[in-house]
C-alpha cells in the first residue's frame, strides 16, 4: 500500500501504548518486545487511531510543536511507513 496523506493510521491490535511524559512506549503483546518513542512521535502514535488522516495528523503536529507543515508532511508520511514496516502499525 501507498501511504498518502489521505492514509489513516490505527495501531495495530497486538500493539498497546501509553504515554508518559515526554515519551511513549509501545509493547508487541505477542513478543513483549517495547518500543520507546521520543515526545513527537509520541504524539502521533496518541493521534493513530484510525479517525484521522496523515494530512490531520500532520496538521495537529505543526500546530502543537510549531513547525513548518511541508516538513511536519514528510516526516509523519515516512515514520507513517517505518511504524507499518515495523508492525506496529496498520494503515487504511
Amino acid at each position: 500500500m501507498t501511504l498518502t496523506l489521505a492514509t489513516r493510521l490505527r495501531l495495530a491490535p497486538h500493539i498497546r501504548f501509553r504515554r508518559f511524559e515526554d515519551e511513549g512506549v509501545a509493547v508487541d503483546q505477542s513478543s513483549a518486545e517495547a518500543v520507546v518513542f521520543n515526545d513527537v512521535a509520541a504524539r502521533i502514535l496518541e493521534l493513530a487511531d484510525g479517525s484521522r488522516t496523515l494530512a490531520e495528523t500532520a496538521g495537529v503536529i505543526g500546530e502543537e510543536f510549531e513547525a513548518e507543515n511541508d516538513a511536519i508532511e514528510a516526516d509523519v508520511l515516512r515514520f507513517a511507513g517505518e511504524l507499518i514496516d515495523a508492525g506496529l502499525a496498520v494503515a487504511s
